[in-house]
Order: structure tokens, then sequence, then C-alpha cells
């Protein structure tokens, strides 16, 4: 991957219930009447991704489209996320999106990356291909222990945790969250049964793009990504998902690779256009 050069962003503070000095950082159009927010995943924050910015100017060339790109801090970006809800994550994205409305943007899109997405990458199956299914169970079960004993607040024991997350501060009940099978942030597992993934995907109401990366170093090699992906398009509503949800070729999890990142830029300004 090359090295980042500078950009420009356009800085917009606002108010926001959760957040003192919220701040969200506007790419691409200037003046444009929607907004593509990007939420990015865990360890994620404005900017250390750098497919929205190949998004953003590719919208520019496309103006009747009429899109700029918005990435914003949440509580939960960079390492902020280990005492944290997506509960937390959805007061801050709300009051992103009010301030949006406030300052004359018609459409409001989101575009998750990774967890931010909720997925499409299982916490839990990255997890265990770093740990290990054993071990994974074995801090599953310290996690929920402390849970119940009413202390999820508390930090877990750094021998139950992977080499990744040594340095990352973490609560007994996030951890549960992401790495049990019942946790509350598991919605991508491919173990999860049809009854209990279905529920989640019946939820979206709005037209849905669902992309995989083709080479996601953070899945499992059984996972048949094709194969997930067109499941998970119907276990949507009736003409929820796009016609556009697939694998994006050779894809890393980031999508850093260039030509993948111009497929991907192509294919989320191609969703826009048919929801516009």
């Amino acid at each position: 991957m090359a090295p980042a050069k500078p950009f420009s962003s356009i800085v917009h503070p606002f108010d926001s219930p959760t957040t003192p000095g919220a701040c969200a950082y506007e790419s691409g159009l200037p003046d444009a009447k929607n907004a593509l927010v990007f939420i990015g995943g865990l360890g994620d924050g404005p900017h250390n991704v750098a497919y929205p910015r190949a998004i953003a100017k590719r919208l520019e060339s496309q103006p009747a489209l009429n899109y700029s790109v918005f990435e914003f801090r949440l509580r939960s970006s960079f390492l902020g996320f280990g005492f944290l809800r997506l509960a937390d994550d959805v007061e801050d994205i709300s009051a992103l999106v009010e301030y949006l409305r406030s300052i004359g943007k018609e459409k409001v899109v989101l575009i998750g990356h990774s967890t931010g997405c909720q997925g499409p990458v299982s916490d839990r199956g990255a997890l265990s291909k770093e740990m290990g299914q054993s071990k994974l169970e074995e801090s599953v079960k310290v996690a929920k222990d402390i849970v119940s004993s009413g202390k999820g607040h508390e930090r877990m024991p750094l021998e139950s945790l992977p080499d990744s997350m040594q340095d990352t501060p973490i609560s007994a009940f996030r951890w549960h969250s992401l790495s049990a099978t019942d946790g509350e942030d598991n919605y991508f597992s491919p173990e999860l049964s049809d009854e209990v993934a279905g529920a989640f995907w019946k939820r979206v109401d709005k037209p849905i793009l669902i992309l995989h990366s083709g080479k996601d170093e953070f899945v499992l090699d059984s996972v048949d990504k094709e194969a997930l992906v067109k499941h998970w398009t119907t276990l949507c509503r009736p003409g929820i998902a796009s016609r556009l949800s697939g694998v994006i070729p050779g894809a890393s999890h980031k999508v850093e690779e260039p030509g993948a990142e111009q497929w991907l830029a192509g294919t989320v300004v191609q969703f826009l256009q048919d929801i516009n």
C-alpha cells in the first residue's frame, strides 16, 4: 500500500448530548445535499481507513448524485470501544444524523466497516482464528462469570485475552459481547441459526448493500464468503438487499489493495445511484 498523502476536509463542530466537542469531517463535493457517513470498526477512528477517501473522490466525478463523505469520532473510536456498547454508538450516530439534518442534508446513508456495520466479519470468528477455539471458550467463560457476579464493568484479566488485545482496555461485558455466541455484538457469526440471524436482518427496512472482502485476513478459511453473503440477502425482507451485494475481489479487511479499493468505490456509487 502506498504511503498516505495529505488531504483536505471540512471540519463540522456539532452539539452532541453524549460527546463534548464533537466534530465531523467532510470530504468530497462541497455543499452536497446528501451525506454518506462512514462508521469504522474496532480500533478505527476518523481517517485511519483509506477507502472512504476513494469513495469521496469517485463521488466528485458524479455531481448529479450530490453526495459528500463524512467521518467522525465516536466515543468508541480508536481504543475507546472496550468500555462501551453498541447502544452508545447508536446515540453518537443519531447525534450526527440530527446535526446533518439541521444543516440541510436530505439523504443520509451509513456505510460501516467491520464492527462499524456491525460486521460482516464476525469478531468471534476472528478471535477464534487468533486464539484457537478452546482458549476462546475459556475466555468467554471467564467473562461470563465476571458479568454474572455483577462486575461486568471491570477490566478483563490480561491472561484471558489474545496477544492483540494486551494493550487494549476492555471490560468483561464488552469482551463477552464480542466473543460469545450469544453476545450482543455477535450479529454475523456463520454459526448463528437462521432463526437468530434472520431476526437481525429483518430489522433492516431500508435498502442495504452487503459486501464482504474476498481475502479478509480475519475470516476463517472455512467460510464461503460468496455463499454467506448470498444467504444473508435471502434473510432480508424482500427487495431490501441490493443486487450489487457480493464479495470484493482480492480485498483484505481494510480494502487496501488499489484495484479492490476502486471496485468498492464504484460499487458504492452504483448503489447510491440505485437508491437515488
